[in-house]
């Protein structure tokens, strides 16, 4: 297959195309390939546009994962942030870990995940340990690890459990 020539006019459409799609809200390096290679441009076409966009800072991943924890921590626990960066957003795993460990801590989640089992208890009216499970399975949904549910769990319940180290 021959290597595609690059087209001055076609790639510089291509960055403005891409430079609108920026303008409605941050995307990621991946979002933006993306988004480029279903329009129709070639290879050589979307990374004229995507290398342009971070010379200018545009496409900045790390920049992405501050904004998404800023705006999310609130909402879902580390396990679903770091999966929904990775995995959906398609940005490098290490970045994201660092930065989720940098910005979350354990008090942090587990003042976030008591406030969220609160509502749902309120929501779901629960009020004796017969809802522990929904509330435990609820957090999991959440993002929430093993460790911060059981905190929650037997600070929200009043009941001690085994601190297990496993986390799955």
């Amino acid at each position: 297959m021959a290597e595609f020539e690059l087209n001055e006019e076609r790639a510089k459409k291509a960055y403005d195309s891409l430079v609108k799609y920026l303008a409605v809200s941050p995307r990621s390096e991946k979002e933006c390939k993306e988004k480029l290679y279903e329009k129709g441009y070639h290879k050589n076409e979307v990374e004229y546009a995507i290398d342009r966009a971070k010379k200018y800072r545009y496409i900045n991943d790390e920049e992405y994962v501050r904004t998404y924890l800023l705006f999310n921590k609130t909402k879902y626990g580390a396990k679903k942030i770091e999966y929904k960066l990775t995995t959906e957003k398609g940005i490098d795993k290490r970045l994201v870990a660092n930065l989720i460990e940098d910005m979350l801590s354990d008090e942090f989640e587990i003042s976030v995940a008591t406030a969220q089992a609160d509502k749902y208890m309120k929501q779901k009216k629960i009020a004796d340990k017969s809802g522990y499970q929904r509330v435990s399975a609820f957090l999991y949904q959440r993002g929430f690890s093993f460790k911060i549910i059981n905190k929650v769990l037997s600070k929200v319940f009043d009941v001690t459990i085994e601190d297990s180290e496993e986390d799955f």
